[in-house]
């Protein structure tokens, strides 16, 4: 998937290879994170196979009001999902977590709770811990902490780095934003995504992860004022489980194979379908908050 999601791309315009490595990476991790959220079955592999389609399709949207720099949207959300996977499996050495939690929180702020999760994980996994393992949750707790002053001041050198971090604040309604992340999305990935988070009622890591970085998502496109490249990618994750959720009703693997792939293509058409009439305004490289 990491291969088509990068076709894909080039199939929208995309030259650079910067770009098309981003894509690859994307699609790849967010792949691996749906399988490893709802697990090998025809039903899940029709959500693992929609997720990174759906999230390069509208990183790529031209019509969007507020794109971001797409390589740094996508090398973000790569690296929050490649977190997920690892907080999902048993490991003897949870240090994997915590690099890609890292580059995820400093490439976008709305996953900076990955930090703190993959501390927590150093201090839960069944492993031998060493003394410093206890600076692991603290150093996340730290980075909430300073992401909310950036978030939220007005001057001063927390304002300076809100300003770098999370980029220029224009305040919205909460309907305003709404109105514009359905717009983002479309309606159809929206409800889908909406409908997936009850597919993370459970007490793991990785599940209660992904909800606070929908939770985080949602605070950051609030300071916008409209939906940023981490909901992008929390939704189409979420409606892949959906979809899986979904097609798992039906007991056949046949049946779970058609009615996934029914599904998957109501929700993927109309993103790639304004991506392919459009086509790519400007290189993706160029585009600023």
């Amino acid at each position: 998937m990491g291969v088509v999601s990068a076709a894909g791309a080039v199939g929208l315009g995309v030259r650079a290879p910067l770009e098309v490595s981003a894509a690859l990476a994307t699609g790849a991790a967010v792949t691996a994170s749906v399988r490893a959220l709802i697990g090998d079955s025809p039903a899940s592999l029709a959500g693992a196979m929609l997720a990174p389609l759906l999230v390069i399709a509208m990183l790529l949207d031209p019509t969007a009001a507020h794109a971001a720099p797409v390589v740094r949207a996508a090398l973000a959300i790569a690296a929050a999902a490649w977190t997920v996977v690892e907080l999902s499996r048993p490991s003897t050495s949870p240090l994997v977590a915590v690099m890609p939690a890292v580059v995820a929180a400093v490439l976008e702020p709305a996953f900076v709770a990955l930090v703190a999760f993959a501390g927590a994980r150093l201090m839960t996994a069944p492993w031998k811990r060493p003394r410093w393992a206890i600076a692991g949750p603290i150093a996340g707790g730290l980075a909430l902490l300073l992401a909310l002053l950036a978030g939220t001041a007005k001057t001063g050198v927390f304002a300076a780095l809100g300003r770098h971090w999370f980029g220029a604040a224009a305040p919205e309604s909460v309907a305003h934003v709404a109105a514009d992340a359905a717009e983002r999305l479309g309606p159809i990935v929206a409800v889908a995504g909406l409908a997936g988070l009850a597919s993370l009622a459970r007490p793991r890591h990785a599940e209660i992860s992904v909800l606070a970085c929908a939770l985080g998502a949602v605070l950051v496109a609030l300071r916008a004022g409209h939906a940023g490249p981490a909901l992008v990618g929390v939704a189409a994750i979420t409606a892949a489980l959906a979809v899986a959720r979904l097609a798992g009703l039906i007991r056949l693997a046949p049946g779970q194979a058609c009615a996934g792939a029914t599904a998957a293509l109501l929700l993927l058409v109309p993103p790639a379908w304004t991506a392919i009439e459009h086509g790519p305004a400007v290189s993706i490289a160029t585009r600023t908050r």
